[in-house]
């Protein structure tokens, strides 16, 4: 093993509002996502203090329970980490790298979130899909045009 060249520093998260669906029927191990509302929001930034580059990304998760698609649970969570960057990682590319890899970091952080929380609720636990933030950023970027202070919503 070897040491990342992304440290998580910090993890908090903001909001965790997870709702039984009573209408749902069945068990949540398993359920199919496909046809389920889910809106996933990436937003990054950098501070810099003491010489020490710390990067922020935050991820919003929701899901949504309705008549087309009954969910086992309606999910809202925000979480966001601080990350340092091993000096390793070219400058040019740091923003892309902490964006993508963090956000991963970050969503797999709200993933376990859900489960541990749902896994003694009625439907039992509920796993979110997985997901890939590859390539992500150049798509937030092309979408959106870069900020000047890059900060930005995916």
């Amino acid at each position: 093993m070897r040491p990342s060249t992304l440290t998580l520093r910090d993890l908090t998260f903001m909001v965790v509002h997870i709702d039984v669906d009573m209408d749902f029927t069945g068990q949540a191990l398993g359920f199919d996502f496909e046809g389920v509302k889910i809106q996933c929001c990436v937003r990054h930034g950098r501070q810099t203090s003491d010489d020490s580059q710390i990067w922020w990304v935050g991820v919003d998760f929701v899901s949504v329970s309705d008549e087309e698609k009954r969910c086992p649970y309606v999910v809202e969570i925000k979480a966001a980490g601080l990350f340092t960057v091993d000096e390793t990682i070219p400058e040019d590319k740091r923003e892309a790298f902490v964006y993508e890899s963090g956000a991963a970091m970050v969503y797999g952080a709200i993933r376990e979130m859900v489960a541990t929380i749902t896994g003694r609720s009625v439907h039992g636990p509920f796993t979110l899909p997985t997901a890939s933030f590859f390539g992500s950023f150049t798509n937030h970027d092309a979408a959106a045009g870069k900020p000047e202070d890059g900060a930005n919503d995916e």
